[in-house]
Parts: C-alpha cells; structure tokens; sequence
C-alpha cells in the first residue's frame, strides 16, 4: 500500500511552498522569495493531485526520495551525522533503515547477546511489538532467539522502540564512541 507524504510545507513545483496535508495540496501557500513572508491562500495553480517525484523533508531529520507515488529508501541527511552499524543520528532524529526516533527520547547502550537475553525487561520489548533489527524488521517472541547473537555484542538503542545491532567484537571502542555521542546528543536535546 502507497502511503503519501507526511502534511507540510513543500515545494509545489511554481516556486511556492504550499502546505501538503497529507493527500493533496491546499490553496494555503508562502512564497519564500519575498521580502515579507505571509501566508496566503488562493486557489491557485498547484497541482491537485499526489506530490510530484522528488526530494522532500521526511519530517524527520532527513530528505526522502518521494517517487510520486511512495517515499523510497532513498535519503540524504545533513552532512553532520553519525553512524554505526546501520544507526544513523543526524541532530535531532535517529534512524535506523526506515524506522525514526527523536534523539531526545533514546539512551544507547551495548551489551551481549546472551546477557540482554536474560533482562525481563529487554525480551518483554519483542512480545510488545516494540523491537527491531539491523533490517528494521520486528522481532517478535518467536524470531527472538534467532535475530539476537548470544555471543555477539549487541548496539541497543532504547525509546518508543527498542533497536538491537549486531556488530564484531573487534569495533567494541567505535561502538563505544557512537554510544557516548547518542546519549550527550539525547541529554542536550531533552534539556534544551
């Protein structure tokens, strides 16, 4: 199923931006080249119909390739992020494939395999529906043992959803560095 754009302020193809509501465009627009910037309605020459193809604010830290029909796995961020297996933080937002979280709302850690395995805390996130892999795909209660390595050292990144990356033993000290970035950037935005 195509999902559209999230509702916004985007380019609609004269110049103007024009608020996206999430299935078409409203008369409702402001035009960045002036002077004074207010907004204004008309029923004006934007299309009615889907966004056309292109690069759109995601709404969440990052542009998207939307291909006129459905967002792609296409994404541009700001030139400033930090990654680590497959974990993207980019200022405000953390990403892993598709799925989004705001930074302010994580706090990263690293454990192994076999000692998340044993937190009643860490499983009950899989019968919750709530965790997700390096493919953001769920695990549930029944993929659980097969998704998590118990001899691998795991990046766990926990809010809304819970996150859970493999990575080799051998990259425990860049794993480490990425963990202290997402959690000062998490405090400065939560007490920003």
């Amino acid at each position: 199923m195509a999902t559209q754009p999230a509702p916004g302020w985007y380019d609609d193809g004269s110049g103007k931006q024009r608020w996206w509501d999430g299935t078409h465009w409203t008369d409702q627009y402001i035009d960045l080249r002036e002077r004074d910037t207010e907004l204004r309605t008309d029923a004006g020459p934007a299309a009615s119909g889907p966004a056309q193809p292109g690069w759109y604010d995601d709404q969440r830290g990052r542009t998207r390739w939307w291909d006129g029909r459905r967002w792609t796995g296409e994404v541009r961020y700001s030139g400033q992020e930090q990654d680590f297996a497959g974990v993207v933080i980019d200022g405000r937002w953390i990403h892993l494939g598709d799925l989004s979280q705001p930074v302010s709302e994580v706090a990263a850690s690293a454990d192994s395999g076999d000692a998340l395995l044993r937190r009643p805390e860490f499983t009950k996130a899989a019968v919750e529906r709530r965790m997700f892999g390096p493919a953001a795909g769920p695990i549930t209660p029944r993929t659980l043992s097969r998704a998590i390595n118990r001899a691998a050292p795991h990046l766990v990144v926990a809010g809304s959803q819970l996150w859970v990356v493999p990575f080799p033993p051998a990259r425990d000290a860049e794993a480490r560095r990425f963990i202290t970035w997402v959690n000062s950037s998490a405090d400065h935005y939560r007490y920003r």
